[in-house]
């Protein structure tokens, strides 16, 4: 009894080995891509088994590709890429559609099988891509605007300068407009912004958008910190902190500083994609008492402490002076920014901001349509100031420009709206 039951033991856990050495789970194919997709390179796909694979195999339809099989054997491992090169089936250079079919056979007692297909578009070729017309001439600081055709829908465009990205909007079947800066901060012989595109399969073309520059020189000062402006900075800014003032003012314009002018840059991403403005900006009542791109070296003693750029205009009036909209435009942002204070940014259209800072008091809401003239703020020193004024900024796709060409009607038209589109337009 003792035998026939060890026996019958043993023959139920050898059934259980035996099941469970026979696999019954297929290889796993991945593709790395999605059906229908673009690509404009060889493809890796993987097949996996958790028993080893024995057999992978593959054919290729389309072009001057017929469905051969070819095979790789023997494997004797888990994970395989499959290399598989549709290049090899071109016949011109048109976007190709290929059929890619994988088989795999694995190294289970009882072998499993598996396949699967997958049609994809194989285009080695970038867009075509041809500039329309745009300004001709720019400065450094300034601004410009360039209407361009891509032959095919891109994937994205643009104008692209090192690594800043300027927005393209549609305004017509395959036709762009794009706004562009010529950065304060780039020289004029390092200015070679590129048109560009990228299609579905991810080629790319770029081309000059035809316009030359200059290069302008931008005020420097130097400013002599003191203890009891320090203190008064500490007070106004960082109340609570146990650090000495220095301290704090260099954390404020260096740190504080560049998060403000990130925060600004990406609320800026935002944008109509139509022209909401016309004509020249008007320009706030009051002198100029800072302008754009004037570089301040900030000392305490003899030691150079902070270096920064001030990225608009400083216009001051009396106190509580009446701030309007610039142009026409919808409200972006009503709110506090660090060391801009109280702040009002307008949408203008197509990647075009204008920004109020330092504001004793706001009138308007975000949403807010506004028009050229239109009371929106009133002016004060909240921020990193200690005095009432503007601080007016404009920016293209986040990037500051010189506010002072929007003030001048033919500038305006002759580098900018004589090249617009009609299309698009707010009325």
């Amino acid at each position: 009894m003792k035998k026939i039951t060890f026996l019958a033991v043993l023959i139920v856990c050898g059934l259980v080995a035996f099941y469970l050495y026979i696999d019954t789970t297929p290889p796993v194919i991945s593709w790395g891509v999605a059906e229908d997709d673009s690509i404009n390179h060889a493809l890796k796909v993987n097949v996996a088994d958790d028993i080893g694979l024995k057999e992978v195999c593959y054919t290729l339809t389309g072009g001057a590709c017929t469905g051969e099989e070819r095979c790789s054997r023997e494997l004797q491992t888990q994970s395989f890429d499959l290399p598989i090169d549709p290049d090899q089936c071109v016949v011109n250079s048109e976007p190709l559609e290929v059929k890619i079919t994988v088989k795999a056979v694995d190294s289970s007692l009882i072998t499993n099988k598996t396949d699967a297909s997958i049609t994809l578009t194989y285009d080695n070729k970038a867009p075509n891509l041809m500039t329309l017309q745009g300004s001709l001439s720019l400065k450094r600081g300034g601004a410009g605007v360039v209407l361009y055709e891509v032959g095919e829908v891109p994937s994205e465009t643009g104008v692209l300068l090192g690594d800043l990205h300027f927005r393209a909007f549609e305004f017509e079947p395959n036709k762009y407009l794009s706004f562009y800066a010529h950065p304060y901060n780039v020289k004029a012989d390092e200015f070679k912004p590129r048109v560009f595109a990228v299609d579905a399969a991810g080629n790319l073309r770029k081309i000059r958008p035809g316009s030359r520059t200059a290069s302008h020189t931008y005020r420097k000062e130097v400013i002599e910190l003191n203890d009891d402006f320090l203190e008064t900075v500490k007070d106004k800014m960082m109340a609570t902190s146990t650090r000495p003032p220095l301290d704090v003012f260099v954390e404020i314009n260096n740190k504080v500083r560049q998060e403000n002018y990130q925060k600004i840059a990406q609320i800026c991403q935002n944008t109509e994609q139509k022209k909401l403005w016309e004509g020249a900006f008007l320009r706030n009542q009051g002198a100029t008492k800072a302008g754009f791109a004037d570089s301040r070296t900030y000392k305490y003693g003899s030691e150079v402490v902070s270096k920064q750029v001030h990225l608009g205009l400083d216009i001051a009036g009396i106190n509580n002076t009446q701030i309007f909209a610039a142009n026409h435009g919808k409200v972006l942002f009503v709110g506090d920014i660090g060391i801009y204070g109280n702040v009002v940014i307008i949408d203008h259209g197509y990647g075009l901001h204008s920004l109020y800072g330092h504001l004793h008091q706001t009138n308007v809401q975000e949403g807010d349509i506004v028009r050229k003239g239109d009371v929106i703020a009133v002016s004060g020193e909240t921020g990193l100031v200690f005095g009432d004024h503007l601080h007016y900024e404009m920016r293209i796709s986040g990037v500051a420009v010189n506010p002072i060409e929007w003030f001048d009607n033919v500038w305006v038209l002759n580098n900018i709206e004589s090249y617009l589109p009609s299309v698009g337009e707010e009325k």
